[in-house]
């Protein structure tokens, strides 16, 4: 992955270093940016992969790369970088716990949001590990728990009610909203089988007043089969499967794709799995075997995307500083590289909506 630095990407531009520092104060074109302080001094860093450039590119409609300097200051970047077919809604499911699911969807969601998506990520699964990635404490009394609560005790569930309980995340190169989760989500989910008819529309009826609001909604479900997994099937688009280059976890990918081919023959809902994202790679033989067979199994379930991500350390303490990776502040290089799996997806989703 090429990533540029302000100079570099300003002669690649044919601009000024002040005014490609203009486009990306304003998120023009997507980057990070640092700034460091010290008692005597404040010092900034630039870092534009090239990918963002021509995704900006594509999403604003340039012929060709100097036409940044011909955009019109007062153009509405909001309304050129929204998804022009409607919101997507995408599930990252695995059956297995400890595949690094929650880091890959809340990662993935954070990517959508620094390419200027409106994200909203939702926590279906009651350990709430997605809530805490970017939050560092607790949602007892103000999750989707009790969005569900008011619809089974018949509550006036609107807009209005649900944005009570979404919580807006800051990073400073990016923002999204958190719909987070608790840990009696699960309880109340299931209790809703005895309310309702169809219980599995219920978290669909909860997006639909909000789903206007974002380009994307992704969905973090939790690692077993259940009532909180059929939901956040039918109310989505697209699936993403996350597993790692383990037997176990390879052995089970069929079987979640079984129970997903069962929701949409209950539900008569279509959603397409169409991503394989391979977590925790490391360079052994045994992975690349692991790796070559879910690449045969995505050729055979004509599943178009098959994504590898390399085991770091680095994801974890990202996530014990409960920020994204491309936040950490430490060998931003080399976090892009690590992050370009999801980058990768988050382009191609982006830019096709």
């Amino acid at each position: 992955m090429e990533i540029y630095k302000l100079a570099e990407a300003a002669s690649r531009l044919h601009l000024s270093a002040n005014s490609l520092k203009s486009l990306l104060a304003n998120r023009t074109i997507p980057s990070i940016i640092r700034t460091t302080k010290t008692t005597k001094s404040t010092h900034t860093s630039y870092y534009i992969p090239e990918a963002f450039i021509a995704y900006a590119e594509k999403a604003l409609k340039l012929k060709e790369r100097f036409d940044f300097t011909r955009l019109e200051s007062e153009q509405d970047y909001t309304e050129a970088f929204a998804n022009k077919n409607g919101t997507q809604v995408i599930s990252f499911s695995n059956l297995k716990g400890g595949v690094g699911k929650t880091s890959i969807s809340a990662n993935f969601a954070y990517t959508l949001a620094l390419l200027n998506k409106r994200v909203l990520l939702v926590d279906m699964d009651s350990q709430a590990n997605s809530s805490r990635y970017f939050a560092n404490r607790y949602f007892s009394g103000e999750s989707i728990k009790d969005i569900f609560d008011a619809i089974i005790h018949k509550k006036k569930v609107d807009a209005e009610f649900i944005n009570r309980y979404i919580k807006k995340i800051d990073f400073g190169n990016a923002t999204l909203d958190l719909l987070p989760s608790e840990l009696s989500l699960g309880r109340v989910v299931e209790f809703s089988r005895a309310v309702f008819t169809m219980p599995h529309k219920k978290l669909n009826d909860i997006l639909k007043p909000i789903k206007a609001n974002y380009d994307f909604i992704i969905i973090d479900t939790p690692p077993t089969t259940g009532l909180s997994l059929h939901m956040s099937i039918f109310a989505s688009d697209k699936v993403s499967i996350v597993t790692d280059a383990e037997d176990f976890s390879v052995n089970g990918l069929n079987e979640l794709a079984t129970e997903i081919q069962e929701i949409e023959d209950e539900t008569e809902h279509v959603v397409a799995v169409d991503s394989f994202f391979i977590n925790k790679v490391k360079k052994s033989n045994i992975h690349q075997v692991y790796i070559e067979a879910i690449a045969a199994l995505a050729i055979e379930q004509k599943i178009e995307h098959v994504y590898t991500v390399s085991d770091s350390v680095r994801f974890k303490e990202a996530q014990n500083l409960h920020i994204p990776l491309l936040e950490y502040k430490n060998e931003q290089e080399k976090k892009f590289v690590l992050s370009e799996s999801l980058i990768d997806y988050a382009i191609e989703k982006a830019a096709g909506a």
